[in-house]
């Protein structure tokens, strides 16, 4: 369970701060499966850039994957497309706080190091498509890359390249996990309670997709690649 965070300064009334705690298997709280020992989640390589200010403090629900050179875990989404991409085209759009976080991780140029997950049309076969990128503005969230060379829909998922885009688990009920140290420095923290299986709650997946194929293709990386069993609401 996460540990108690001091409060730094002064004695006297400070400013409020709000921890929210979210329910993301349908059974409540303890409630799934966990892998004992649990793992170790990379700080460096784990935001929440949809949960501002506090994007160290990654949500119950926050998608999770595991870096294939460190065996640590890290964020799968760094964005979600804003707008259908048709193959030639020199930009993709992400959410401002997305970008932000795209260059913190990989940079404002690069290549092979980051995916667009999705099909080429609604309910289409998903692929997972490098993307090469020049520049990123963090002000609009307009990403310049080089032609993708195929179609994607509205709604796709950009994903890192280094293995920890593949989601196979999610940061479980509760209240965030923070991956930063009383300076702000980024650092590796225990991930104690490690869901491989239990029954979830779809709507409370951070960044789940609109589209039928790509909720299919979550589930199966949840649920086959990871060796997981987990179950999700709306199937039934």
């Amino acid at each position: 369970m996460p540990g108690i965070t001091p409060v730094w300064g002064l004695p006297g009334q400070q400013a409020v701060q709000v921890a929210v705690p979210r329910i993301i298997f349908a059974g409540g709280v303890f409630d799934w499966l966990s892998l004992p020992a649990g793992k170790i989640i990379d700080g460096v390589n784990a935001r929440d850039p949809d949960n501002s200010p506090d994007v160290d403090s990654l949500r119950p629900g926050l998608l999770m994957g595991k870096i294939t050179a460190t065996g640590l875990y890290a964020s799968s989404v760094i964005g979600v497309t804003q707008g259908a991409y048709t193959s030639g085209a020199t930009t993709l759009t992400i959410l401002p706080a997305q970008a932000v976080e795209l260059v913190r991780r990989f940079g404002s140029a690069g290549t092979a190091t980051v995916n667009v997950v999705g099909p080429p049309s609604a309910a289409g076969t998903v692929a997972t498509t490098a993307m090469t990128w020049s520049a990123v503005n963090t002000t609009t969230g307009v990403i310049t890359c080089t032609s993708l060379g195929v179609n994607k829909v509205a709604g796709c998922l950009i994903t890192a390249g280094d293995g920890s885009g593949v989601p196979l688990t999610l940061i479980p009920d509760g209240f965030p996990l923070h991956v930063t140290d009383s300076s702000g420095s980024s650092i590796s923290v225990p991930f104690p309670i490690f869901p491989i299986g239990g029954t979830v709650l779809t709507g409370q997946i951070i960044n789940y997709p609109a589209d039928s194929s790509l909720q299919t293709w979550l589930k199966g990386s949840l649920s086959t690649t990871s060796g997981g069993k987990f179950v999700f609401d709306d199937t039934y």
